[in-house]
């Protein structure tokens, strides 16, 4: 069982590999997708699974061209302010099978309408979670920014703060991966 970080050159952004037994999901991936393509050679896993955790104003998102080298089913939160036609909608609760690992959807909206988390549950510990990764909702020393609706800031932030709360209760033994 493994997790792999990808750091996008020039902005704060990360994305991740996840994965065992031959299968992986990236989260958030970035452009230029030949980093996930060789982490899975590494591994020697074949990539399933890609989740986008909300829409992104900062970075052009590899999604489709890595499902397009890939096969892989894309999944988005259900609340994009457009239709994302490549993505089949993810919804709170939602669960992905990826080798040992569960991947579990948690809405978490406030940064952007379609804000989703995913929470890693290891299934060779009993079904623990051990870490949950945020996309833009929660990061190293603050947490996303709620503009983006101008005549919904306070709803936006409203809902921020709910899904603050919503990661937090999650406990102290939970790894984030912003």
């Amino acid at each position: 069982m493994f997790v792999e970080s990808v750091k996008t050159p020039g902005i704060a952004h990360l994305s991740y590999l996840i994965g065992s037994d031959g299968e992986a999901c990236v989260i958030d991936p970035q452009l230029d997708t030949q980093h996930y393509l060789a982490l899975a050679g590494k591994h020697e896993c074949r990539i399933t699974t890609i989740i986008e955790t909300h829409r992104n104003e900062d970075f052009i998102s590899g999604a489709l061209a890595l499902a397009n080298q890939t096969g892989a089913d894309i999944y988005h939160g259900k609340d994009a302010d457009e239709p994302i036609e490549y993505a089949h909608k993810a919804v709170n609760g939602d669960k992905f099978e990826i080798g040992k690992w569960t991947l579990e959807v948690i809405a978490t909206p406030g940064h952007t309408k379609d804000s989703i988390s995913v929470l890693a549950i290891d299934n060779e510990q009993d079904g623990q979670p051990i870490g949950v990764f945020t996309g833009d909702t929660l990061f190293v020393s603050e947490v996303g920014r709620t503009d983006f609706y101008p005549e919904e800031k306070e709803k936006m932030a409203g809902q921020l703060y709910d899904s603050l709360h919503t990661l937090a209760n999650l406990g102290d033994d939970i790894i984030v991966y912003p």
